[in-house]
């Protein structure tokens, strides 16, 4: 019997041995775990954000976009009109999107499109030419596509201490961490992505906008920068913190020259850009049209059919090809392939279940132009990186498509030479909607599964109307 009780008495000792011996392998293990929690990129930048609220759609309603019942080829018969299928905002312009299923129409188009830019100048340059600013985008610099945005904004129980906060929320710039990745960046990106061979990222905060103290302590200042063939102005906000420490990297991901500087601008009301090409009629509109930092108009607006029938048209290889590659803000569906192209006024009627408060007002916007289309649907939003065709026997490159496909099939008009084919709809909100909207105190939303009454039909020509009122 006593032989027994030892025996027993030591299993489970050499038990307890094993147990203290894991829990202490446990708390060894767990002391680093925590510490790549509280100190890496991820959770230091996620900490931040812990008094607003992300706006977006995590379901995305283009998922089913290759679908063929989207693909009405020109003049066919539709029942019923055509209706809103998605909305996109696009904060920096030419970086990714914000999928919404609203967003809220001003003069100046959606609130929070196109209203960061990122520009790069040649430091210590004695050019004046060279040292200037100049925005860059996808047609130089493709991988600016895997840049993710995302939108957050405060809510009802928000900290208004919280500097995020009394800015009016913040862009979170996702991007893959260009060097060789430490030991921490490994761990944090397998703790959150599960994930062996996934690459760690850099997240940087962008405040939507500045506060005055802000501004004083990091010198945040207006300043001047090319668009195109145009002088935009927006607040250079390269000098806050989070942006800062994060431009270096983002220098190298984007493959910019050494001897070039990169920076951040903001857009301000004070900073919108006058249309001064294609001008829709005052008639309609109210007073002239503005934009921020889109190329030319206020919204575009896209054909999910128009799409696929240009798709249709592309090399095998290229097909399909992803809609989203044309940046429009709205997507349509339900309508003929180019249907929109015949489009000179339309309102949307909202016809949405969604229960958020928005104004009575039914939006109005006048159809100014086609877009001209330049290399920019050539990336590949998948890779980042410029597509082309199969290359013929004897050729080592392809040609780029579907640029190569929209000159061939879709320079449908002259007004622009420089034209690589034309696809989507450049429109203008009109300002009756707008301040019938004010008037009731309440925002002039545009919802997913709204539908379109076009108001006048005509013929579109790019620049053949005035450019100056």
């Amino acid at each position: 019997m006593l032989v027994q009780l030892l025996q027993s008495l030591q299993i489970s000792l050499k038990d307890l041995f094993v147990i203290r011996g894991a829990i202490t392998l446990i708390i060894l293990l767990s002391i680093p775990l925590v510490f790549v929690i509280q100190s890496g990129n991820v959770q230091k930048t996620r900490r931040r954000l812990r008094s607003l609220q992300r706006l977006g759609l995590t379901t995305s309603n283009m998922e089913d976009q290759y679908n063929p019942k989207f693909g009405l080829p020109p003049a066919a018969p539709v029942d019923g009109p055509a209706r809103i299928k998605a909305i996109y905002l696009h904060p920096i312009k030419s970086c990714g999107h914000v999928e919404v299923d609203r967003a809220l129409l001003t003069k100046a188009g959606f609130m929070f499109d196109r209203c960061f830019a990122l520009a790069t100048r040649i430091a210590n340059s004695d050019d004046p030419a060279a040292s200037k600013w100049r925005f860059i985008s996808q047609r130089t610099k493709p991988l600016m596509s895997q840049i993710k945005i995302e939108l957050w904004l405060p809510h009802k129980n928000s900290d208004l201490h919280d500097p995020l906060v009394q800015s009016g929320g913040c862009l979170v710039a996702t991007f893959e961490d260009p060097d060789l990745p430490s030991w921490i960046n490994r761990v944090e990106t397998l703790l959150y992505t599960w994930g062996l061979s996934a690459r760690p990222q850099i997240s940087f905060i962008v405040p939507l906008n500045v506060t005055s103290s802000q501004a004083e302590e990091f010198q945040v200042k207006l300043k001047t920068f090319g668009i195109h063939s145009r002088d935009a102005r927006g607040l250079d906000m390269g000098g806050i913190p989070s942006i800062a420490t994060a431009l270096p990297k983002l220098k190298k991901f984007l493959e910019i020259p050494q001897d070039h500087s990169l920076t951040i601008f903001r857009c301000t009301p004070d900073t919108m850009t006058p249309t001064n090409l294609n001008l829709a009629p005052l008639e309609h509109i109210g007073s002239p049209s503005v934009h921020g930092y889109t190329d030319q108009q206020p919204v575009n607006i896209n054909s999910l059919s128009s799409v696929q029938a240009v798709s249709a048209l592309l090399p095998t290889e290229n097909q399909p090809m992803n809609a989203l590659r044309f940046r429009a803000n709205i997507w349509i569906e339900n309508a003929a392939a180019y249907e929109e192209e015949t489009w000179k006024r339309f309102r949307i009627l909202s016809k949405s279940n969604d229960t958020k408060p928005r104004a009575t007002v039914e939006p109005t916007l006048s159809v100014v132009c086609r877009t001209s289309r330049c290399t920019m649907p050539n990336v590949n939003l998948e890779t980042g990186r410029f597509d082309t065709e199969n290359p013929l026997p004897g050729k080592k490159r392809g040609k780029a498509q579907p640029s190569t496909a929209l000159v061939q099939y879709r320079t449908v008009e002259t007004g622009n030479k420089s034209a690589l084919g034309y696809l989507g709809m450049h429109c203008v909100p009109e300002d009756r909607s707008l301040k019938e909207a004010e008037g009731q105190e309440a925002g002039l939303y545009v919802e997913v599964g709204d539908e379109i009454e076009v108001l006048e039909r005509g013929a579109h020509l790019y620049g053949s109307t005035a450019n100056d009122y």
